[in-house]
């Protein structure tokens, strides 16, 4: 069985940059959680809030979400370390604008529990407020202003 850096590696290859929504369902279990990804979104509905994505299920409508926005995604780890069933990552996630050659770029950090070579337990921490800054949803210097007290919008 591949070591849980090599998992990890696999879940973004596969789900990222192949954009392969069925890997979800063989790598990511039924009852698993996914915290930090920061809204959970209602497909069709354009509702959003705040609370851990469940199962493959909840994570394929955040998947479903984030696609929409971005393509040819790459993520590569950069530090990794190891402690019994829990693996944690350092990495810069880079993609294209959909449908431009736009490109972004923001870093993150995942805290994952792996058991049997299947994700269980997800805590994510990426800078998605640059990333949307960088797509140009927010105004620019909005973490500045927001720092400064500034209301935005």
């Amino acid at each position: 069985m591949a070591d849980k850096k090599e998992i990890m590696e696999t879940w973004f290859q596969r789900v990222w940059a192949d954009e392969d929504p069925e890997a979800i369902e063989e790598m990511f279990i039924d009852e698993g959680t996914a915290r930090g990804l920061g809204t959970y979104v209602t497909e069709g509905q354009g509702s959003f809030s705040d609370h851990e994505l469940i199962g493959p299920k909840g994570f394929k409508e955040f998947h479903k979400a984030l696609l929409g926005l971005v393509g040819d995604v790459k993520i590569e780890i950069t530090k990794s370390m190891e402690q019994g069933d829990w693996l944690a990552v350092l990495c810069v996630f880079k993609a294209k604008k959909r449908g431009t050659d736009q490109k972004v770029q923001t870093t993150g950090t995942v805290f994952i529990k792996i058991t049997d070579g299947k994700l269980i337990e997800a805590y994510n921490h990426f800078d998605f407020m640059s990333l949307f800054g960088q797509l140009g949803q927010l105004p620019e210097n909005t973490f500045g202003e927001c720092l400064c007290g500034q209301t935005i919008g």
